[in-house]
């Protein structure tokens, strides 16, 4: 068999094995490598037998086949569901008015353990403790708040 026979054997082969990887059994990972192998071999073996010009080629080739099969593969459906072509649109940030709950007092709805929802000023917020396990219907207030974060502990009496 000739090298040059070879390299355009081994990058067929290489190609061949990525695709299947790439469409028919994605995730696998081994018959993935195996034609990553033959292809780095075909650049390997054309550098060393054929010259430099001619292992630049079989690169350029293996690159080019690569390109073409990942531009085929977003295409595909399983490509385009590993895309996400949405973007987030909402750039609230933090709440505004649980800013304002700083220093409040309230009523915890439910047990706090230590994450919960408290009613503060007729409505209902949710909010943690600092490891605190706090009981239903404990008088609260809001520590502090970080973000949209509201941390409480058992009001005192």
């Amino acid at each position: 068999m000739t090298p040059a026979l070879l390299v355009v054997l081994l990058l067929v082969v290489g190609l061949v094995l990525v695709a299947i990887e790439v469409f028919v059994i994605p995730g696998v990972g081994l018959v993935g490598l195996l034609g990553g192998a033959a292809v780095v071999g075909a650049v390997a073996v054309a550098w060393a037998t054929l010259g430099a010009a001619h292992g630049l080629l079989a690169l350029g080739a293996g690159v080019c086949a690569a390109g073409l099969l990942f531009w085929a593969f977003a295409r595909t459906r399983a490509g385009q569901k590993m895309v996400l072509l949405e973007t987030q649109r909402s750039g609230r940030g933090p709440d505004a008015r649980l800013a304002a709950l700083a220093g409040k007092e309230g009523r915890a709805l439910t047990p706090l353990r230590p994450a919960g929802t408290v009613e503060i000023d007729d409505r209902a917020v949710d909010v943690v403790t600092d490891g605190l396990y706090v009981e239903a219907g404990t008088p609260v207030r809001v520590s502090s708040v970080e973000g949209n974060r509201v941390v409480v502990e058992p009001r005192k009496p």
